[in-house]
């Protein structure tokens, strides 16, 4: 029988950062304190969005600190004085030094949102989207030094589904890693499992999702087109031009995939049908800007797009 855990939890502070804070209330073990992140401001003021995280723990009474970037000295010895077991991280975005990694008994915790070595770095949901993979999973690592080289304590894989975006695998994801988290953690205080070293050799790494990313280019196949359709829904949204308007593309689907397209990126029917290099894509919910989410039915109705237009067009 495991003891009572003390633990701190690092986090970003997004919503769904909050589901394996949520897991570790519910369990006899103990949260001393969180680190999350500030939220950026642009200019003297703060951009949209609130950290999830840091409101709640708050009601619940835990001490939480939001910093910029470095964790400072003071931040050292304080974590030191807890007599912590574990540190969890979970989307937290900055580098923790060897000073914090040393600290917890049995080390730092870091919940990846891939099947490492596979897709190391900040983007894994994105990638695996992007490249219509058929699964993913998480991996629990114990952290070291480098950008998600440490061993593997736990992986589990989950099947993405026909009907997955960003949004619904990142809850999965999410949801499944979490209900994982403290079987796995008193198991490993335990000394019940076995932790396996990363194949380097396997290792893919997926970069940092930048707004050039998300701008759709039809002289693509419409499969990876629409990878790139479901890797940024809901946000922030695979782009492309109509009628000089930019256009966010939140569900769609692939028609006669096998049939190549000289002419590639124009309204091939009245339902916006689109040609692509190879295949197409039919759009099925858009938003245009400014606008709501709508389906492309209702768009239609009020905005008349006619079949011969070219998409992407100065």
């Amino acid at each position: 029988m495991i003891n009572k855990l003390n633990l701190a939890y690092f986090a970003g502070g997004a919503e769904f950062t909050l589901e394996p804070f949520s897991s570790i209330l519910e369990s006899k073990h103990s949260i001393k304190i969180i680190y999350t992140k500030k939220l950026k401001s642009a200019g003297k003021v703060k951009k949209k969005g609130s950290n999830e995280l840091f409101i709640l723990a708050l009601k619940k009474n835990i001490e939480t600190i939001a910093i910029d970037k470095l964790i400072s000295s003071e931040h050292i010895e304080k974590l030191k004085k807890l007599k912590l077991d574990f540190i969890i991280v979970f989307s937290f975005g900055i580098i923790l030094p060897k000073e914090i990694l040393d600290i917890p008994k049995y080390g730092c915790i870091n919940i990846h949102t891939s099947l490492l070595p596979k897709w190391r770095g900040a983007s894994p949901i994105q990638h695996a989207l992007l490249n219509n993979e058929k699964e993913t999973g998480f991996t629990f690592i114990s952290m070291n030094e480098k950008l998600d080289e440490g061993d593997i304590i736990y992986k589990e894989r989950i099947n993405i589904e026909n009907i997955d975006n960003y949004q619904t695998l990142l809850y999965r994801i999410t949801k499944l890693a979490s209900n994982r988290l403290i079987e796995i953690i008193e198991k490993l205080a335990d000394d019940k499992i076995k932790i396996v070293k990363q194949d380097n050799s396997k290792a893919s790494y997926c970069y940092k999702i930048k707004k050039e990313h998300t701008y759709i280019k039809f002289d693509n196949t419409a499969s990876r087109i629409l990878g790139q359709v479901k890797a940024f829904a809901p946000f922030p949204g695979a782009k492309f031009f109509l009628k000089g308007e930019l256009i966010k593309i939140l569900e769609a689907k692939v028609e006669k995939e096998s049939i190549n397209n000289e002419d590639y990126g124009v309204v091939v029917d009245n339902s916006l049908l689109i040609s692509c290099k190879k295949g197409f894509i039919r759009l099925i919910k858009v938003q245009r800007e400014g606008k709501s989410i709508m389906n492309v039915k209702d768009l239609l109705n009020g905005w008349k797009v006619k079949v011969g237009l070219k998409v992407n067009a100065e």
